[in-house]
């Protein structure tokens, strides 16, 4: 079968050829692939020679973003059968520290984990996979041409989940006791800023939106662009980041109640992302999910910094990655988004091709562009 990815001692992006998996084991399941989204990970373990190719391996297939459809299962599989739409976790975990134990492979503490597509796993760039039923997460009928975003959309739930859990801290935040951090109705009563307007900054945007928090979005693209449609459209605000200082971005985004009451860092752009935190407000929380690559060196007064972190309550936090549970939180407001949002799931996919356009797929996009599906098998 048809595979696309790297090779050891080669740059760039390759096809190269690889047998049908089989199934080997009870648990295990043969999916067959539909659609792959590309995400900034993939693009820049392209552009970086950043391939983590296994030991015993001379190649490995790329993507992570992906849903396809059941062919067979094994004997002891309970939870999809063949002809189910499924989509699959990206982290496998090491198997031996509590989080891992516990299907949660995203708070890994040894670090020994595997991901597919990304680490010393095979991704989803081919047209059969196998994988085992832990790893599986099923997607109702009606949901099946927005799966494909499932996996950039479980990164938003974990880090949303991490402010809403951390922020908790301050319940009495808002006299009305519907918007406490942990109920349903969480987001009125507070002001979001997410940086950054790609795939993952839309869907941020979205759950946010969705929940009713009064949101600002920071990019570098002008009024005009089709990111900035999608930000207006939601009913949030958009700042051009080009033509304002951190500190005039924190100060407009305060503007409805004197209290800027998270960040969500959806860029992976260093110098905005460290250049915000001095100008959090009070008890505010700032969630990092982008990963810079190269190197940058910022002048930040050091001092002032930590006195400012410790005398107001404030709080940075990474999340990475997500487990299944952020998968089936994602099913439970995909729908809903693409619903409330006028299709915007759909706008936000720009350019589809063929798995052997991968070549094309993997170079920069028209100006306009904001996410890349491949579509190995189309959807009939």
């Amino acid at each position: 079968m048809l595979a696309v990815g790297m090779i050891k001692g080669e740059t760039g992006v390759h096809s190269f050829e690889l047998p049908v998996p089989e199934i080997r084991q009870p648990d295990e399941v043969l999916i067959r692939i539909k659609e792959v989204g590309l995400d900034g990970t993939d693009f820049n373990i392209v552009r970086y020679g950043l391939e983590d190719i296994a030991e015993d391996r001379n190649e490995i297939v790329l993507g992570h973003e992906g849903v396809g459809v059941v062919e067979a299962v094994g004997s002891a599989v309970k939870s999809v059968a063949p002809g189910d739409i499924v989509a699959m976790t990206v982290r496998r975990g090491c198997g031996k520290c509590q989080p891992c134990l516990h299907n949660q492979s995203d708070m890994c503490m040894t670090g020994l984990f595997t991901e597919r597509g990304i680490h010393k796993v095979d991704g989803l760039l081919t047209e059969f996979v196998v994988d085992q039923e832990q790893y599986i997460v099923k997607v109702p009928p009606e949901l099946k041409r927005l799966a494909v975003l499932l996996e950039p959309l479980s990164i938003v739930e974990k880090g949303v989940e991490q402010i809403r859990i951390i922020q908790s801290r301050l319940p009495w935040f808002c006299a009305h006791p519907n918007h406490g951090w942990l109920s349903e109705q969480w987001g009125g009563c507070k002001v979001a800023l997410v940086v950054g307007a790609g795939a993952l900054g839309l869907l941020a945007v979205a759950l946010l939106r969705l929940a009713k928090v009064y949101t600002y979005v920071a990019d570098i693209v002008s009024e005009d662009h089709i990111k900035v449609h999608l930000v207006k459209d939601m009913g949030a605000l958009y700042i051009d980041a080009r033509t304002k200082t951190s500190e005039e971005i924190v100060e407009f985004c305060c503007t409805p109640t004197g209290e800027l009451n998270m960040i969500f860092e959806a860029s992976g752009a260093a110098d905005t992302a460290i250049r915000l935190i001095p100008f959090m407000s009070r008890s505010s929380i700032y969630a990092m999910t982008g990963i810079p690559r190269g190197d940058l060196t910022i002048e930040l007064e050091a001092a002032e910094l930590v006195r400012r972190i410790v005398r107001y309550n404030q709080v940075i936090v990474g999340s990475v990655n997500s487990n299944r549970r952020h998968f089936e939180m994602a099913l439970g407001h995909i729908g809903k988004i693409n619903e409330r949002f006028h299709s915007m799931i759909n706008e936000i996919i720009t350019r589809r091709l063929p798995l052997r356009d991968y070549q094309r797929a993997f170079t920069p996009g028209e100006p306009q562009h904001i996410k890349t599906v491949i579509e190995v098998e189309p959807w009939s």
